[in-house]
């Protein structure tokens, strides 16, 4: 039942006013300082959603849903209350009201209520002496405990909002239960508690979301990135990508959440660019709320703070611990096997060559040999070559070509069909395919991890340099060898 009707039977305006943004600004003023405050909020039960217009969390009064009475005295006078009918059309649908989808969401999370829910109505036109010579209906559907009018004292606001009970709830878990449910796109699978529990984690100052390659560091600060939006509509935020292809891919992520309809925003609110633009927007004195950055480079994260305005945050990702920076970290992998995670790590690991091969001399041998025992079993189009020389990439492309049949295109060829896909270094973290090949002319520790998990099934890496033992050594420990 609806404690607080739409409808009245005799009112001439039978419509709900939206109250201002500076009321509810007001009201978050009062609280600020120990709640949260949501508003259009999306909560998912089972296959149904609810739009909550407005929404407090309160470690002493649990979740507060706010209602907005916009009538006068005068527009009220001799009018009588009645409960808002359902669509008439659809009669076998009962309507559910926002406290009762709250709860069930509670229940169907945890099995029982967390937190109480209540309902507030806040009288913007109405005070209380002009309430109480109402129609003894408004009295029966309006419940004064539950009430706050236009001459109300702060007091009131308190002991109505937040009750006399000194009880302490766990704010995170309500958090988890109302907005819990983030689907990682393309995967189409709920985030892991880890991931969830990131998104409802603060940024103080610079949070690092600390993961290996195929963890879901994307998806997370994305989502994150939505959540600190759809929290403060007003902030001001930029998300960063290393590369124009990153770029894209987290638009793509931001698009995929969004119509997923867990948060009510507009795409072309968020604006996504690449580390090149740092420099230009350093030039022209931007500043931002709220600079989130995937895969960052440690050099970048000075003139990321350039960009923050004198209370603003940093949110990063890498696959390394940053210096003195709060490193939030995923264990679990969505793309990577153990072994491969244990190597990136730098741990000893057993039967490592299924998953990495590292070989030293001719690279465009081995990288011949490679293919041919490759196209025995699988198609060209799941091979990606990777070369750190763009025109020794042109004439490796000639010579796998010239070996077999035309098959190997560049990245950015307009005219490519499916085949070997071959792209420069720098473009390393915009790749994902079932067997990648990498050559390269030194390897550096500090992109080790980026180097060896880009393939979902086998990791090619290739050197001339003879130094590359040293670093299977390192690898696999001394006593292992490579395949």
């Amino acid at each position: 039942m609806s404690l607080f009707s739409k409808l009245f039977n005799s009112a001439t305006n039978n419509t709900e006013s939206t109250p201002s943004d500076e009321t509810f600004q007001e009201l978050k003023l009062r609280f600020d300082d120990t709640a949260s405050f949501y508003t259009k909020a999306d909560i998912f039960n089972h296959q149904e959603k609810k739009r909550i217009p407005y929404v407090m969390i309160h470690p002493s009064a649990g979740v507060v849903l706010f209602n907005f009475f916009n009538y006068s005295a005068l527009e009220l006078e001799n009018v009588t209350a009645s409960l808002a009918n359902g669509n008439a059309s659809k009669a076998d649908i009962r309507t559910i009201d926002d406290k009762s989808f709250v709860q069930q969401r509670f229940e169907e999370m945890f099995n029982t209520q967390i937190a109480p829910v209540r309902s507030i109505l806040i009288c913007l036109n109405l005070s209380e002496g002009e309430f109480d010579y109402l129609d003894e209906s408004f009295h029966q559907y309006i419940p004064k405990t539950l009430a706050l009018f236009n001459d109300s004292t702060q007091q009131q606001y308190e002991e109505i909002i937040l009750g006399k009970e000194s009880k302490n709830y766990d704010t995170d878990k309500i958090k988890q239960a109302l907005f819990g449910e983030f689907i990682v796109p393309e995967k189409n699978i709920l985030m892991t508690l880890e991931q969830q529990h990131a998104v409802h984690t603060d940024i103080v100052d610079t949070l690092n979301i600390k993961a290996l390659p195929g963890s879901g560091k994307s998806s997370l600060i994305i989502a994150k990135a939505l959540y600190e939006k759809m929290n403060d509509p007003s902030i001001n935020l930029i998300i960063f990508g290393k590369l124009p292809c990153n770029v894209h891919h987290l638009q793509s992520l931001i698009f995929k959440f969004i119509e997923n309809s867990h948060w009510s925003l507009n795409p072309a609110d968020i604006t996504v660019s690449s580390f090149e633009s740092i420099k230009k927007r350093l030039h022209t004195k931007e500043r931002y709320d709220l600079i989130v950055c995937d895969d960052i480079n440690p050099s970048d994260l000075k003139s990321l703070r350039h960009l923050l305005d004198k209370k603003g945050r940093l949110l990063v990702s890498s696959s390394y611990e940053l210096d003195n920076i709060l490193s939030f970290p995923l264990v679990n992998n969505y793309r990577l096997s153990p072994a491969l995670c244990a190597a990136c790590e730098g741990l000893e690991v057993e039967k490592l060559s299924n998953s990495l091969s590292l070989k030293s001399g001719n690279t465009f041998m081995n990288t011949l040999l490679i293919l041919e025992q490759l196209l025995k079993h699988t198609s060209a189009e799941k091979i990606s070559l990777v070369h750190y020389n763009k025109e020794e990439l042109l004439q490796l492309q000639s010579e796998i070509d010239n070996y077999f049949t035309p098959i190997s295109f560049l990245f950015d060829d307009p005219h490519a069909k499916e085949g070997i896909q071959l792209y420069p270094l720098s473009h390393i973290s915009c790749i994902v395919n079932d067997y990648v090949i990498v050559i390269i002319d030194d390897i550096p520790e500090d992109s080790l991890i980026e180097l060896i998990s880009r393939a979902r099934e086998k990791s090619f890496v290739l050197s001339e340099d003879v130094s590359v033992n040293q670093l299977i050594n390192h690898i696999k420990g001394k006593n292992n060898e490579t395949d």
